[in-house]
This record gives C-alpha cells, structure tokens and sequence, in this order.
C-alpha cells in the first residue's frame, strides 16, 4: 500500500472522529408513575423526546378534545377571528356541555373560541363548524382530511364536539400530534390559558360566564393548557401543555376513572416529565474538545480548549454529541488564547448551543530557514516510507 493512501486513510478515521462525539453521561432517571388510563403519551414539545407512553396507539373515543381539530381548522381557514357568526338551531339542539346559545343570536368567531374551549360548549363547537365548513358534514370531511395530512391514522372524526359515536375515535399519541399543531396560534395559547372568561349573552343584562374545566391550571402555573373531555364510553381525558425551566411539555392522557384521578395522574407525569430533565454543564471551560496539527512542525499538535461554559436544561437519559469545527490549516502566527474553532453540542437532533475553541500555546511563524528544513523532513519521510513499502 503506498504511502499516499495510508495518509488518506487515517486522515479520514481521524476526521469522522473529531466530528461527533459522544458524551456518555445519559443516566437512569426518576421511576415512571404507575397510571390506571388506559392509555397516556407524553413528549418534549421541542425536542419531540417521547417521555412517556402507555398504549399510545390504541384508538378509543376522545370526547371534547376532538374540540381542538375544530379549533384548529378555524384558526387555519379563518382570516378574521371578529367576523360574526349567527347561531343555528342545530347548534343550540346539540345537548350536553353548552354555553346556553340561542337561535339567531350573533358572535364572533373569537367569542365562539373562547365558549367551546374553556366552557367545553357543543353549541358553539356546532356553530363554529356551520360557519367554517357551510354544514356540519362538511366540517367533519375538512376534520377527516386534516386528519389524514398531520398522520393521525389511529383517528376519525364523525362530529366537531366529541359526542359519543363508534366511528369517532382517536390515539394518546394522535391527540399530542394535534396538540402540538393547536398550540402553534398564539390566540389559541392565549384561549387555553384563561381560566374564566366573559363573552356576550343576547338578551341578558350581563354576559356569559365560562369557567374553565382545566382544573391543572388553577393547581399549578407550568400548566399552560390545552383541553379537557368526558363521556361515559371516553372516561375522563385532558391533553396537557405544561413548561417549566425552559422545558415544555405535551401529555394526552385518555380513559381515566375519574376526575380527580386524572388531575392526580396527570401532575405525576408532569413530575416524572420534569424531574427527567436537569440543568448540565454540557460544554467546560478550559476543557480540551479536540487538537489542530500545527503548520511546519511534523508531528506535533495543539490542543484547543473551550472559552467558556454553556449549561441547559437536558434529558438525563440522553446522551450529548460534541461536533468540532475546524479551518483546513492553522494560520501562521497563533497565540495562546487565539480563537481557533468551534464545539457545538447536541442532544440527538436538537442544537445546545457552542464555544469558541481557543489555542494552548503561542506559535510563530517560521522564516525560510524553517520552511527550508520542514520540506526536507517531509522528502525524507516519503523516501522513508516509500522504501519500507517496496
């Protein structure tokens, strides 16, 4: 083999090595809860990290969190949240959870938002519907549809409020997905964070009142939505945005056996989920991340230490990948300090941040008689090896 090619070889193994490398400081973590849904899925809103996850792909009824596709299909198709919208019979017949619309009264989109996703009212999920998609059964195909683009493929809709129906149906992990997508708008972020409300009431001398029947959201300030849903054959349901110390969170928990199980349930995933990230020193001052060869001296190089600390909040189960930055060459003089390269770190696909990395020592240039000696090392050394080789 000649020497040319022994060169390439390990120039490029130690090329791919100074590009990533890993850190292995994932460790075990707090013990998952123990929960009785019958299905939860929670993950890094960010990062998309699955956190937890239990049947996560079992389909079954959702309730009113088939609430947040119809507030997503507004949000998307609606270029004026003010423009009025009259109440139809059908819409005030639905039943069950209302916010008490009347035939022929007018309100806004926005106040109609408010009514069906803090008051969990099917009227208004009905008259949004009516209003977006000209008929009910119009809306469901815009809901199916939207379905279908996201990849929900564990859901389907036959209705914009999440009455029960054997055909109306979907998964922990679909609901995260359409969570994730909902809480993009933030007037929607701004909706699901209130926790009472008031919005016009035709004919009334005061105006509707609407509690929220997020509970989380008075117990605690992580938690910063999304909606809630009940039926006999969906047990209880909430899908849950929380954040905390930079770290956001998104929980569908599906199925509970009561209320106040779920609000338990769901806090102790919030823990689990929170408690599963730390603040880390992910890059170290002074810390040597990788080595340059330096200029017209064989053999020899420098080591390039990071300027600086960088600390963010990490999944501890994680490991973090350092991938190094370099010039082709070192330029002639350098001096301790200089700023050579960069190390930036990751935690799988997310970027941490970076540092500068610095040179160790002083460098001189050299004069002619250096370079002079330089090239005749390096003819003796392919001699050398060109001999060895045969």
């Amino acid at each position: 083999m000649s020497f040319r090619k022994i060169f390439l070889i390990l120039f490029l193994l130690a090329a791919l090595g100074a590009a990533v490398t890993p850190m292995a400081h994932a460790q075990a973590g707090p013990a998952a809860p123990e929960i009785t849904a019958r299905s939860a899925y929670m993950i890094n809103a960010d990062s998309g990290e699955v956190i937890y996850s239990k049947s996560p792909d079992q389909s079954m009824a959702m309730a009113s969190t088939t609430k947040m596709m119809t507030a997503l299909l507004v949000m998307e198709n609606c270029p004026d949240l003010d423009s009025p919208v009259t109440v139809s019979k059908r819409a005030v017949e639905v039943g069950e959870s209302s916010i008490w619309l009347q035939e022929g009264e007018t309100l806004t989109v926005r106040e109609l938002l408010y009514g069906m996703l803090i008051q969990s009212g099917n009227d208004a999920a009905v008259a949004l519907a009516e209003y977006q998609g000209g008929s009910v059964e119009v809306f469901v195909g815009m809901m199916n549809q939207r379905a279908a683009e996201l990849g929900l493929e564990q859901t389907h809709f036959t209705n914009p409020h999440g009455l029960d129906d054997p055909e109306h149906y979907s998964s922990a992990h679909d609901l995260v997905v359409l969570g994730k997508e909902l809480m993009k708008y933030p007037e929607i972020r701004q909706i699901v964070a209130t926790t009472e409300a008031t919005i016009p009431w035709a004919g009334h001398p005061y105006g509707r009142s609407l509690v929220n029947h997020n509970h989380l959201l008075w117990q605690t300030p992580i938690v910063t939505g999304i909606k809630t849903g009940f039926t006999d054959e969906a047990g209880q349901c909430i899908v849950v945005s929380a954040s905390d110390k930079g770290v956001k969170l998104l929980i569908a928990y599906m199925g509970g056996p009561s209320l106040a199980q779920r609000d338990q349930e769901v806090m102790a995933l919030l823990k689990y989920g929170f408690d599963s990230y730390q603040q880390q020193k992910v890059i170290t001052e002074g810390k040597e991340y990788a080595d340059i060869d330096i200029p017209f001296r064989r053999g020899e190089t420098m080591a390039l230490v990071s300027d600086g600390d960088l600390v963010k909040q990490v999944y501890i189960r994680d490991d973090i990948e350092y991938r190094v930055v370099l010039p082709d060459e070192m330029n002639l003089p350098v001096h301790q300090g200089d700023k050579i390269g960069l190390v930036e770190a990751y935690e799988g696909d997310v970027y941490l941040g970076n540092a500068y990395l610095l040179a160790t020592q002083d460098v001189l240039k050299p004069g002619w008689l250096g370079r002079i000696n330089y090239l005749l090392e390096s003819v003796y050394h392919f001699l050398l090896v060109t001999a060895i080789g045969g």
